[in-house]
């Protein structure tokens, strides 16, 4: 059988990453068996530069001596045999953009001969031209990542963690989430062949759970937020689950092999826009992995020499929880006050280190945006420009307006909001919006005469 976008010739093993024919994780059922011919970069502590063992279960914990030493969880980062160079990324590109985020492997963490893929990345990059103007830039695109599988961002982290966790000899996954994560790892452990554990809570929209066990997952629903992370930690310890998410009550991010791969929405502006400046790239953001991962791949971009100017990186965010963290002389991620929003996927009282280190090594900031602003943009968006994105990727758009204003970003260049869902997946908010500021009531016919039909 043909595969249809080509993935099985995609990349060469590199003798410098690590091997993993040879590793094993010991569980309480006995060894789980690696699967051979795939490489694994491997990991790095950004603040000590200590480098674990790659096939440990807890690494999903991140750090532990700069945990203690900074008092902060310290996510891993991906530490590779070389720099990204020109050529690479020349190699990359002449690849059929079909092969979505595995054309650019040889950037990626993980290189395996037949990566877990549903297609998912080369999305498409829509310019603003209704919206853009009125918000006060001409120049605004959206990255549209609700073209992926599943219809977010999730997808581009899911394909290369489930990889990993597959080639690392794991037999199940798993993840803490409220939507987008659990709905993408529970869809890539079913291609993968892959047991997957979701713990959610209870009031996680319908749709979500939904989708997630019409993919497979088992879900563990609790009540309680906190509770959903023991129930991983068990299961990592017990029964040799991969984390796929963040999994600690006190966020770390997740796992290093999932985030890198949002590098790639990096690599596809940069192709997009001919490789021409970009002023700033706005994200949703709020444990960072997204933020994280587009930050490393226009580093990835600047090394090799490709790009012209370094984008205005802004976290667009809800109750300012990395805004407070940014300003604040002590380490400190949290926790801050929260409440009810509809950008629930990027709500809870914490931030990361990881989105930290992004913003203040590439020289970004945060900007945060009420309740209000959120659902009028999301209004806005769809009826001036046909998109009906979630809660949480019209923060984003209602940050590069406030950005604008406030003088954070240029008019004189393009500007990235980056999408990371549909609407669908939530509609209970948009609902109550409209029914309080529609312009254009519901009429059913028969209920006016002055109807013709």
């Amino acid at each position: 059988m043909t595969d249809p976008i080509g993935l099985g010739a995609v990349g060469t093993q590199s003798s410098d990453r690590v091997r993993v024919e040879s590793l094993s994780w010991a569980t309480a059922n006995g060894a789980v068996n690696a699967v051979a011919n795939a490489g694994l970069c491997v990991l790095e502590c950004p603040e000590c530069h200590q480098r674990p063992d790659i096939a440990n279960l807890q690494n999903y914990l991140g750090c532990t001596d700069c945990s203690l030493r900074l008092g902060i969880p310290v996510n891993y980062t991906i530490a590779y045999p070389a720099p990204a160079t020109k050529a690479q990324f020349e190699v990359a590109r002449a690849l059929p953009a079909t092969r979505g985020i595995w054309r650019w492997s040889a950037m990626l963490p993980v290189e395996d001969p037949n990566p877990v893929s549903l297609g998912e990345g080369n999305t498409p990059l829509v310019h603003l031209q209704s919206l853009g103007p009125r918000l006060g830039l001409d120049g605004l695109y959206l990255k549209n990542e609700s073209t992926n599988p599943t219809w977010s961002h999730k997808d581009r982290l899911c394909a290369s963690a489930v990889t990993a966790a597959r080639a690392l000899g794991a037999q199940t996954v798993a993840a803490a989430s409220t939507g987008n994560h659990g709905v993408s790892l529970a869809a890539y452990a079913a291609r993968a062949g892959l047991r997957c554990v979701i713990s959610t809570i209870s009031s996680v929209p319908d749709t979500m759970k939904i989708l997630m066990e019409a993919y497979g997952a088992e879900l563990q629903v609790v009540e309680d937020w906190n509770e959903r992370y023991q129930l991983i930690a068990d299961g990592v310890r017990d029964e040799g689950w991969f984390a796929c998410s963040n999994s600690t009550a006190v966020p770390v991010g997740s796992t290093p092999y999932g985030v890198d791969a949002y590098k790639t929405i990096a690599y596809e502006l940069w192709e997009q826009f001919g490789g021409a400046p970009i002023g700033a790239v706005v994200v949703p953001a709020g444990y960072g992995d997204c933020l994280a991962g587009i930050v490393r791949g226009f580093e990835d971009l600047r090394t090799a020499g490709l790009l012209e100017a370094w984008p205005k990186f802004i976290a667009a965010e809800v109750f300012g929880r990395i805004t407070q963290s940014l300003k604040s002389i002590e380490p400190t991620t949290g926790p801050y006050g929260v409440s009810p929003t509809a950008a629930f996927s990027i709500g809870g009282a914490y931030t990361t280190h990881q989105a930290l280190y992004a913003l203040r090594t590439s020289g970004g900031t945060a900007v945060s945006v009420s309740e209000d602003e959120i659902l009028e943009t999301q209004a806005s968006l769809a009826s001036l420009e046909g998109f009906y994105a979630e809660a949480s990727s019209c923060v984003a758009v209602a940050a590069a307006k406030i950005a604008c204003r406030s003088g954070l970003i240029s008019s004189n260049l393009p500007s990235v909001v980056v999408s990371t869902s549909t609407g669908l997946k939530d509609t209970k908010a948009t609902q109550k919006w409209l029914q309080q500021h529609r312009e254009n009531p519901v009429v059913r016919v028969g209920e006016r005469s002055d109807l013709t039909v």
